[in-house]
């Protein structure tokens, strides 16, 4: 597996709307999308951030898992990376999942924290 870089990072915010004026009044991150209890946000140089409030539904996936916060790594094949975390031993959520631009699952690394890897579709 190569690691490309971390490019997302998801975030659950008890309190949605202070998050939402936090990320784009404070720090001034643009919207890339806003969507019903989640907003994913773009740095200057396309690095996302994306606030899930309770109502959605990684809000409680990532709460029942004891995450507050989950990094997104890119990798160049999901699908070779998700079978080297299987022969490792690692707790991988469920299968793959897409938006039709990524595709990503979830895992808990040895030391109990909760990340992501993705892959850019197409």
């Amino acid at each position: 597996m190569r690691v490309k870089g971390l490019v997302w990072l998801g975030i659950l915010a008890d309190d949605y709307a202070g998050a939402v004026r936090f990320f784009t009044e404070t720090l001034g991150l643009d919207v890339a999308f806003d969507e019903p209890g989640t907003i994913e946000l773009s740095a200057a140089n396309d690095d996302r951030i994306q606030v899930f409030g309770p109502d959605h539904r990684y809000f409680q996936f990532y709460r029942d898992r004891g995450a507050r916060i989950v990094p997104l790594f890119e990798v160049d094949n999901l699908d070779q990376a998700r079978a080297e975390l299987v022969r490792s031993g690692v707790e991988v959520f469920g299968e793959p999942e897409s938006d039709g631009v990524w595709a990503w699952l979830t895992f808990r690394a040895p030391e109990g924290n909760m990340y992501s890897l993705g892959s850019r579709l197409g």
